[in-house]
């Protein structure tokens, strides 16, 4: 399977169908970001429920319609993953749920004590409670789909937006830096001021995200290091 961004497929799409350019591959996987509402359990379980998907016109100009979601193998096993890294598994999927807008899921996290995605999990966790990390991203199976003609989406345009129709759900993930510019933080959301950002240069968003990169390096370095240290 091969996991591509959902404007990249609309690409492969218009020049399939468009231009008449070859066929489109079974084996595409494509994600698509969503900034989400987050609900807090009360209960004091580690767990959040969030709205994963919607059917409303994104900023791609596409739909998915909440009726078409076939959730039947995914709920064989309902893996909740950081960032589509099928090595970080770091939570499940309690329910899913079609509320009438949307896809629904409460989301249970894995213990700080699991080894290898522990730390990975309690970040996604304490993040989503306090509204840091609100982002969530599925990969589907498109299995019916059309090009809209809608000039107002794009309809007249060299990428029209998608109304996708049917669509298997492969996978669930929380995300930090979505693949998608409409996913990126919620509004309501409260960032910041850089004037309480202190001087030093360990500080900075760029040091950070340059430690946040390398954090994450070293521990996909050690997965496959205990991987290959694994008897056949």
């Amino acid at each position: 399977m091969r996991l591509i961004t959902a404007d990249r497929f609309a690409k492969m799409a218009w020049n399939v169908r468009k231009r008449g350019q070859g066929r489109m591959p079974d084996d595409l996987i494509v994600m698509r970001s969503f900034a989400s509402t987050v609900a807090v359990e009360e209960s004091g379980a580690r767990q959040l429920t969030y709205t994963i998907t919607t059917g409303a016109v994104d900023r791609q100009n596409d739909t998915i319609d909440v009726r078409g979601w076939d959730l039947d193998a995914y709920l064989k096993s309902p893996v909740v993953l950081w960032g589509h890294n099928h090595d970080l598994v770091i939570g499940k999927a309690l329910s899913i749920e079609r509320d009438g807008v949307g896809l629904r899921s409460t989301v249970e996290f894995q213990p700080r004590d699991m080894p290898i995605v522990g730390d990975w999990a309690e970040y996604a966790f304490r993040s989503g409670q306090t509204g840091f990390v609100r982002a969530t991203s599925v990969g589907f199976r498109p299995i019916e789909y059309e090009l809209t003609e809608d000039p107002e989406r794009g309809g007249d345009g060299w990428f029209p937006g998608i109304d996708f129709m049917r669509q298997e759900l492969t996978e669930f993930s929380v995300v930090g830096v979505p693949a998608n510019p409409e996913a990126l933080i919620h509004p309501a959301i409260a960032l910041p001021s850089t004037d309480d950002v202190p001087a030093d240069p360990e500080n900075q968003p760029a040091a950070q995200g340059r430690s946040a990169h390398a954090a994450l390096s070293r521990q996909l370095r050690d997965i496959r290091a205990r991987r290959l240290a694994l008897p056949v």
